[in-house]
């Protein structure tokens, strides 16, 4: 066979193809449109892996509460933004106690970095969390990076 056979041969093949594409029903090929992309977006949900992120204080006493206020990326680390408050019109058992909060984000596997707003005693914790007095202290960091999640009020 030679060239100009073996092109006309390549030709006729194509053109075979794009018929039996053409001959798919519009129905058929909305169906299977929409089957690659649930199969590409059932990939994109499985590589996101939901973390649960919990944030746990030792506060003074039992009037104390704690949220979670926001979760970022920045960098390679997450970093997590929480609010510690004490309601003043409630009477709390004297006896230094812990509050809890979590929260579920996407996150993948990055290290968790604590913010507390909102200590107001001077002990120093035993939790390993960066205390800082508002968010002005972190806010050019927080900009660089992606918010995750953000409490809404």
């Amino acid at each position: 066979m030679d060239k100009e056979q073996r092109k006309e041969q390549h030709l006729t093949s194509a053109r075979t193809n794009i018929s039996v594409v053409q001959k798919v029903e519009p129905g058929q090929m909305q169906m299977k449109k929409l089957m690659v992309l649930l199969l590409a977006l059932s990939a994109i949900t499985v590589s996101a892996k939901e973390k649960q992120i919990e944030v746990r204080l030792t506060v003074p006493d039992t009037a104390w509460k704690i949220a979670i206020d926001s979760v970022h990326q920045v960098k390679q680390e997450i970093w997590v933004v929480s609010t510690v408050s004490r309601d003043p019109d409630l009477m709390g058992a004297q006896v230094i106690s812990t509050v809890t909060a979590t929260v579920k984000v996407s996150t993948g596997d990055l290290p968790v970095k604590h913010f507390v707003i909102g200590k107001t005693w001077n002990w120093k914790n035993k939790e390993n969390y960066t205390f800082i007095k508002d968010l002005k202290q972190i806010e050019k960091e927080l900009a660089a990076g992606k918010v995750l999640q953000k409490k809404t009020k």
